[in-house]
């Protein structure tokens, strides 16, 4: 919701944090499940036509999502990624260090554990492989989230306001294998979501692919991506070793899976 400034001494405070206390109240009620207007008006207290302006107020400000087929509200990943980056950059590097090590020494191949910014990924821990011609990055720095592993594992996950937003935006072509059409990148993050993982073929550095899966919280919020990175025909040789190995990685530090 849009940010207000009262005065604590001003006499016209309690409608603003009245408005405040009913809006929280909503992201409350939506927590986990999916209502109606009608369904959630009865469960706050409050009539449909405040509640419905409330949930628009949020669906515009992208903390809520409506879905026009059963015209119910859910919570978008927003609330979740705040609550998440408290440990996102220090907790969840800490958490992971040890497995990006490991693939990487096991492996040979350069891993990146990066997260979501913009429509950009940003690198917060990697470990170099061992082959002699591999992935080269920057420890802090970034790529397009569209043309990367990494990155398109993460707008995949973003909510439909976001992806949009990127999809809208110019789609600049960095290799002659870059997805620049809208509608071909959007099915291809929706056959990710489905799938639950993405392959780079070449489409930021046209010799460099990778592979990534998601990296989700509790809650089964993606917060993070994990993922190999090499020359592409090295990486789709050995497509089903390394996708299995990301799985395992996760599932060994009882991280959960998208379900």
């Amino acid at each position: 919701m849009a940010e207000s400034y009262v005065s604590s001494t001003s006499g016209g405070d309690q409608p603003v944090l009245s408005t405040f206390s009913n809006g929280l109240r909503v992201i409350e009620e939506l927590s986990g499940q999916r209502r109606g207007v009608r369904e959630l008006a009865g469960a706050v207290g409050l009539n449909r036509q405040t509640t419905y302006r409330l949930l628009r107020t949020l669906v515009e400000a992208g903390w809520a999502e409506r879905d026009p087929t059963t015209d119910t509200y859910a919570l978008t990943s927003r609330l979740w990624a705040l609550a998440a980056q408290s440990f996102e950059i220090t907790d969840l590097r800490d958490m992971l260090s040890p497995a990006v090590n490991k693939l990487a020494e096991t492996y040979g191949e350069t891993v990146h554990l990066t997260i979501y910014e913009a429509g950009s990924v940003v690198y917060i821990d990697k470990a170099d492989g061992s082959e002699p011609i591999r992935a080269y990055t920057v420890l802090g720095g970034r790529a397009p989230a569209y043309c990367v592993a990494t990155g398109k594992v993460l707008l995949a996950y973003q909510p439909e306001a976001e992806r949009e937003r990127v999809l809208e935006t110019p789609i600049a072509a960095f290799s002659p294998n870059t997805i620049t059409d809208p509608g071909k990148l959007r099915a291809e993050l929706d056959d990710i979501r489905e799938r639950g993982y993405a392959v780079n073929r070449g489409e930021w550095r046209a010799q460099v692919g990778g592979i990534a899966i998601p990296v989700c919280s509790p809650l089964q919020d993606v917060v993070a991506a994990l993922g190999f990175s090499g020359p592409v025909q090295r990486i789709m040789d050995n497509f089903d070793k390394l996708l299995g190995a990301l799985r395992n990685e996760l599932a060994e530090r009882d991280l959960p899976r998208i379900s």
